[in-house]
């Protein structure tokens, strides 16, 4: 017999809960003259609630007819009950029936009162929860501050208190006292709902790979994109710095699982509230408004979106009031301090002017520096101030002379910022509506000196929604969203920019001056502060209007139209800088030709998309059905023009110019329709099945060709649902198994218009009329009409487990994913053709990949809890069919068997010796083929194929030469660390401490060129010797008895260098070519970001007029763990070239009223 007593829901509870489970609480009832005992087991059977109710006030033997099909639970109850005095009110999935007696009959028995407070972890208040005296019919609920008053039946009692979304918790509690209650989150609940294409599902009823990323995962990082906040928090995505560096406003790019195409980038299809969007898009968002992001993988979880989802989707949810809340206002920003970080400590001049020395000789040239020169440099370092810079820096009256200055240009050229955070909110809901406002603003300094108004990005971003049921059959939703952001940048000599200036800061000799004696700034700091400034503005508009429809019990409809605006305006306005010769004369300074050029940029983007679904519960057998349909179309017109010789430097307009003027324009167009279709069949929460189908079309391809049928297909089984399981479920208390096959079209590697003859225009025909050489219109090349879509299927499996009460969870997931009709060359055609063969359908590639992600939740005691989390991901990709001619080592060339990232070079046997050449000082194996000249201290390559010589063969994979392959620059074993912990004070709030670590574990880098080493280039902005000057490394480079006498007097001889002998030509590239001696481990661990918070009790910031508050201090990339010399970001690479990474240190707040 079932005795459980009498729960007051509060009507916010009731109707949360009512909402929360009507879509999945559809029962089918057939009863005639059928005892209420038998209705409600039939129900229970159907559903996944339980009832709980007194046999004393509920009578179970009375008999009731009712029928009723495909209708929610609390519909049927209301039949079942009719014309008694029987009410219900729902906890979770239990739904406690009660009677007016209960309640009279609890009150007279309860003699006592309690009073207490539920929270959560937190410390936020839980609003409506359950709290029962045990084994009694006496209960109540908290009100709005999470308190609760109880009378009962003695001094000291038992509570159970309960909540949707906790686990229950059982406390004693005393008369007189105050009983504070903590509602831990029960994972099993909070999982259950996330977002998929066109809908949401339990996670327990998942179909396909997704990851979920919550908004708490993601909160108070000082970054200013969105891709930058998902870094290390899914195992499936890979990221990579952008070309432009770690530079004010970018982001970097990221891929779900790999590499999936040949030859171009793969970003996945970002879906934001259900509309499709880009990546500029998703990092337009304002960070802080994101409530989660879905991470579809494979093919069944993407499949209905078809043409625009071939490389995987990004599902973005964002921020909503909810029903029934009282308005909040919500504050968040931050003040950080941002330093660059990974900067290496370049030589002083003296060093550094020995080693330029040696650097000639070893080429055969004169040496730049005399003794005299040495001995005035030494000096100057040793008696600071000493010298006049007059006396350092020589002129010959009609130009600046040698200089002899000591200048450290890492510490000139970068400097430390200061960036800041805003946002404003304004969130609530009545029992019909809800609405959301917001407002946010972030300021990005760079790290550059002398241009700080001209190196920085800012963003402002305005977010609006509202959500209302029109009628009991209908809901409306709008959501509007603009965006405005500036980045500028500014202008060096020849229209260089930022990246100019940080290649001159990490090569400029050291002896170059930062002012000549006049005053006048020098060479690169001149141009960049006078020589003008790249300004981009982008403006981002979307508006989106969605219609919700309840067509009948378990038939639901909808509909959305959404029109977007991107506006871009960029200018370049290039000013001329003059330089003042010893005499006083000015000149033109290089490259610094006053002009502006100016381009605008519009992109309209509107689609249509309508979905139905009907879902039908059978006893334990549900169906679900939906089809829907999608059409979208796209607009892009650009216009850009460049004028030159400005009248007025600084009038941003083009009719102020005397010189040539150019013009050009863009348009493209494109649209694409689709259909698709979803069908879900689940029986008895132990076995699912999904088939998914989408019929897309493309306007990029011939009429024929156009449309594609793209299916896939699920299964799953919930073997904890089993009835066997029970003897396992308290150690094991979930675990599911997986399986999803499909095939997705892709047509992002086609440029539209290629069904169509072109005929284009060329400049300089080959022949004279009248004197010139005239314009002429090309003939159309040859076309593909077959040309179609590419393929991808996609095999996926996995493992879903949690264990110990669900405080350990953990995924596992295998994918093996094959890209097929890619386009590729075609089968070579007689030279009589008089023209190439168009691209086909012809070639292949496997991504085969695991990604698992594990989780621990505990508590040390009831105030001290803490959490671990991994996720692990690993992905290698090899083309397996490709029309190539030949097997070519570049790099970006492609043939059947070559595995992405691979890097062929030589083998390096160490540096040469003596005893490596003959009498007449001939190499004894000859590297003759790489460079003529050979001397000791210069690598020494392996002779791998034993002829007695080096070389590269014809440079492909079958006859490679000397070479192999030495590595694979591919990032392998990707993880992420998350790691927490809380504690709870008595009546003094609460701190929490989080940690995230990224990193790779396995990854190969050919570190080359005259920024990793010095002597390999021979130029001004490659000079710099900083490896062996790096504190981690202490790296030498060669030298023997035959080095000039004061550089071995200062540094003595090293035969067994890492670095081979210098050279100031381009003789230097014959040591670095790729080769196994330089290939670096690039594995690392990142600490990609440290928070430390404190949130005040409510009883202190009540008194304020605060509901909550919360201060913070997070820490970006506070430290990282390499192999690599400390000035090459491991994240970068490139040589360290790129615009470095930087460190933040940022404090905050979160304030609410």
């Amino acid at each position: 017999m079932k005795l459980f007593a009498l729960f007051f829901v509060c009507s916010l509870g009731l109707a949360y809960a009512s909402d929360s489970y009507a879509q999945t609480a559809i029962v089918n009832v057939e009863a005639q003259n059928q005892t209420v005992g038998e209705v409600l087991k039939e129900i229970e059977n159907q559903s996944e609630f339980g009832f709980f109710f007194s046999n004393k006030h509920i009578d179970l033997n009375r008999r009731v007819s009712v029928i009723s099909h495909n209708s929610d639970i609390f519909k049927v109850l209301e039949k079942v009950f009719e014309g008694t005095n029987v009410k219900y009110s729902v906890l979770d999935k239990k739904i406690v029936l009660t009677t007016q007696a209960e309640n009279v009959q609890a009150a007279q028995q309860a003699t006592f009162k309690v009073n207490g407070k539920v929270v959560d972890e937190n410390g936020e208040e839980v609003i409506g929860a359950a709290v029962l005296e045990k084994g009694t019919t006496n209960g109540t609920v908290t009100d709005m501050d999470g308190n609760f008053e109880l009378k009962v039946s003695g001094k000291e009692v038992t509570l159970e208190v309960s909540y949707i979304g906790y686990s229950k918790a059982i406390v004693k509690a005393k008369a007189g006292t105050i009983t504070k209650v903590v509602l831990k989150e029960d994972t099993e609940v909070l999982d259950e709902v996330v977002v998929v294409a066109y809908g949401t599902q339990k996670k327990s009823n998942l179909t396909g790979s997704v990851d979920v990323v919550s908004s708490k995962e993601m909160e108070n990082r000082p970054v200013t994109s969105a891709s930058s906040m998902l870094q290390g928090k899914a195992s499936s995505i890979t990221f990579s710095t952008p070309d432009g560096g770690n530079a004010p406003g970018s982001a970097p790019t990221l891929q779900i699982r790999g590499q999936a195409a040949l030859s171009e980038a793969t970003p996945p299809l970002v879906v934001i509230d259900g509309i499709p969007s880009d990546m500029g898009a998703f990092n337009a968002l304002n960070p802080n408004e994101i409530e989660s992001i879905s991470v579809l993988k494979d093919a069944a979880a993407s499949a209905v979106y078809g043409a625009r989802a071939p490389y995987g989707v990004l599902l973005v949810t964002t921020k909503m009031g909810g029903r029934n809340e009282k308005a909040v206002v919500s504050y968040s920003g931050n003040y950080g301090i941002v330093n660059p970080i990974n900067m290496p400590k370049t030589l002083d001049s003296y060093t550094f002017g020995l080693m330029r020395n040696q650097s000639y000789i070893n080429a055969r040239s004169q040496a730049p520096f005399t003794d005299e020169d040495l001995d005035i440099i030494r000096d100057n370092i040793q008696n600071p101030g000493k010298y006049s810079l007059a006396d350092l820096v020589s002129d010959s009256g009609n130009m600046w002379g040698k200089s002899l200055v000591n200048s450290d240009w890492m510490d000139i050229m970068l400097k430390s910022s200061f960036r800041h955070q805003h946002d404003l909110s304004l969130k609530g809901g009545s029992e019909k509506s809800s609405y959301s406002v917001s407002v946010g603003y972030v300021y990005q300094p760079g790290i550059l000196n002398f241009v700080e108004d001209m190196d920085n990005y800012s963003r402002f971003n305005i977010n609006a929604a509202i959500e209302s049921d029109v009628t009991s059959w209908l809901k409306v939703t709008y959501r509007n969203r603009y965006s405005f952001a500036v980045t500028k940048e500014p202008v060096s000599e020849y229209a260089g920019g930022r990246q100019r200036m940080f290649d001159y800061a990490f090569g400029a000799w050291p002896t170059s001056p930062l002012q000549y004696p006049d005053g006048s700034y020098a060479g690169i700091i001149a141009t960049s502060m006078n020589g003008g400034m790249k300004k981009n503005m982008g403006h981002r508009l979307d508006n989106i209007l969605a219609f919700d429809f309840k067509l009948a019990e378990g038939w639901i409809a909808h509909v959305d139209g959404t029109w977007r605006m991107n506006f871009s305006d960029n200018q370049t306005l290039r000013m001329p800088v003059y330089g003042t010769f010893p005499s006083g004369d000015e000149y033109l300074i290089n490259g610094t030709e006053s002009s502006i050029n100016k381009s605008t940029a519009s992109n309209q983007y509107w689609t249509i998309q309508g979905y139905t679904a009907y879902q039908l519960q059978l006893k334990r057998h549900s169906f679900r059905i939906q089809l829907g349909a999608q059409a979208e179309e796209n607009t892009y017109r650009k216009l850009s023009g460049t004028a030159r010789d400005l009248f007025v430097y600084d009038m941003e307009s083009a009719h102020i110019a005397q010189g040539n003027r150019t013009f050009d324009d863009s348009i493209n167009d494109w649209a694409t329709a689709g259909f698709f279709g979803r069908f879900n069949y689940n029986w008895a929460e132990r076995y699912f099945v999904e088939v998914n189908g989408r019929y897309d079309g493309s306007g990029r391809y011939s009429r024929g060709n156009r449309w594609g049928f793209f299916p896939s297909v699920f299964g799953a089984w919930n073997m904890s649902n089993e009835p066997f399981w029970e003897k396992l479920r308290d150690v094991v208390n979930y675990a599911r198994v997986k399986a999803s096959y499909g095939t997705l079209g892709n047509q992002g590697n086609s440029a539209g218009y290629l069904h169509i003859p072109t005929m284009e225009t060329a400049a300089q025909g080959p022949w004279i009329i009248n004197g010139k050489r005239p314009t002429y219109v090309k003939t159309p090349g040859l076309l593909n009409k077959v040309r179609t879509w590419e393929k991808i299927t996609t095999l996926d499996l996995g493992l879903e487990a949690r264990f110990l009460n669900n405080q350990l969870s953990m995924e596992l997931g295998y994918f093996n994913r094959r890209s097929w009709d890619i386009i590729g060359p075609p089968t070579p055609l007689p030279a009589v053709l008089g023209a190439s063969a168009p691209s086909v359908n012809n070639a292949e590639l496997v991504t085969k990949g695991f990604e698992a992600q594990f989780s621990w939740r505990d508590k040390i005691t009831s105030r001290l809890d803490y959490s671990v989390g991994l996720n692990l991901a690993d992905a290698t990709t090899e083309v397996t069919k490709y029309n190539a001619t030949s097997k070519s080592l570049d790099s970006k060339k492609w043939y059947a068997g070559k595995k992405f990232g691979d890097i062929w070079g030589y083998e390096v046997e160490g540096l040469l010796t003596k005893d490596d050449f003959d009498a007449d000082g001939k190499l004894l194996i000859d590297q003759s083929k790489i460079h003529a000249n050979w001397y000791p201290g210069d690598i020494k390559y392996k002779d791998l194929d034993g002829d007695g010589k080096i070389t590269p063969g014809n440079s492909t994979a079958d006859e490679p030469g000397d070479r192999r392959i030495i590595g694979n620059s591919t990032p392998r074993f990707r993880y992420g660390i998350n790691l927490a912990l809380g504690y709870e004070f008595e009546k003094a709030g609460r701190l929490d401490l989080s940690m995230f670590f990224q990193g790779v574990a396995k990854r190969d880098v050919f570190m080359s060129g005259s920024f990793f080493f010095f002597g390999t280039g021979g130029n001004d902005t490659g000079s710099s010797a900083v490896s062996i000057y790096d504190n981690k490394w202490h790296k030498d480079f060669y030298r023997d008895e035959t080095c000039a006498p004061r550089l071995l007097e200062l540094m003595g001889e090293n035969k067994n260098a890492f670095f081979p002998r210098p050279y100031e030509t381009k003789e230097g590239n014959k040591n670095f070519q790729t080769n196994t001696r330089y290939l670096m481990n690039g594995a690392y661990l990142r600490m990609k970001n440290l928070q430390l918070s404190y949130t005040l009790p409510k009883q202190w910031v009540h008194k304020v007029g605060m509901s909550s508050c919360r201060v913070y201090f997070s820490g970006e990339n506070l430290f990282v763990l390499s192999g690599l010399p400390s000035y090459i970001d491991p994240e970068s690479v490139n040589n360290g070239r790129m615009y470095p990474q930087q460190a933040v240190y940022s404090f905050g707040a979160n304030i609410s009223f």
